[in-house]
């Protein structure tokens, strides 16, 4: 049985969970927790409630519920 990839496959950042650095993926990409640095994707970027992201986001699509201290790149919405 072949494994393929898909483009519902996403990564998490879960609550309690600090990345100090800079995230680039070509997944979506969701944060429940936080993230000091710069984030890019050529997907989707969801901050949740709970997620806190402290520089530059850059990414297709951003759908922002929780804290963002920084400049937001969206090249869709």
């Amino acid at each position: 049985m072949s494994k393929s990839t898909s483009n519902t496959e996403h990564n998490v950042i879960v609550a309690g969970t600090i990345i100090k650095g800079d995230i680039t993926t070509d997944g979506d990409f969701r944060v429940d927790g936080t993230i000091e640095g710069t984030i890019a994707s050529k997907g989707r970027i969801i901050v949740g409630a709970t997620g806190s992201i402290t520089g530059t986001i850059n990414a297709n699509n951003i759908d922002i519920m929780g804290k963002v201290e920084g400049k937001v790149i969206a090249l869709d919405t």
